[in-house]
């Protein structure tokens, strides 16, 4: 299984996303909603779901919603793993709720951030200080997913305890995260 993990900031055009559709992804996941109208991004992918940004308004919420596409705080079953989604307008809500969908749960996680988690990988070189989420590394902790892919200041790869994780520079524009099916 292949999803693709794409910075949503970086596109503005529809022409923008077509490079990066392709028939060997099975899922897409934006985190930070791409300026293009997602009513068009649903006429291109069949598959795809938006962590909103911090900078993500109301109507990247309602419209998401709508679609059935918002991982905000919510659960999406992909057969072998379940992907889950804490976004920028509002991640202790998202944990909150994430904490109770997925307590007791024996599948595995895949976890989609706009932030990173405090401790890892998400050292911001210029100000050098730590630009992740305390809340979010003990939700990591307690939950154990598989995959933890994040908006960082630098792309990083990392182990924390079970999880692998990923982090996806605000520069760059997309992460292929292959995974295995068991």
């Amino acid at each position: 299984m292949l999803i693709r993990m794409l910075n949503g900031a970086q596109l503005k055009l529809l022409r923008e996303l077509y490079p990066y559709v392709s028939k060997d992804v099975s899922t897409y996941v934006f985190v930070g909603a791409p300026r293009i109208p997602l009513y068009h991004v649903n006429a291109i992918l069949k598959n795809f779901f938006i962590v909103t940004s911090k900078h993500d308004d109301i109507y990247v919420t309602k419209t998401a919603r709508s679609l059935g596409v918002l991982l905000d705080a919510h659960l999406i079953d992909l057969g072998d793993y379940l992907i889950a989604g804490v976004g920028g307008i509002d991640p202790w809500h998202a944990i909150s709720r994430l904490r109770e969908l997925l307590s007791n749960q024996k599948r595995k996680i895949l976890l989609f951030s706009y932030f990173p988690a405090y401790g890892v990988c998400d050292f911001v070189p210029e100000l050098r200080v730590r630009s992740g989420l305390l809340e979010l590394k003990d939700f990591i902790d307690y939950v154990k997913p598989s995959v933890f892919a994040c908006l960082s200041s630098v792309e990083c790869y990392a182990r924390y305890g079970e999880s692998r994780i990923y982090s996806l520079s605000k520069d760059a524009l997309f992460l292929d995260l292959r995974l295995d099916s068991t």
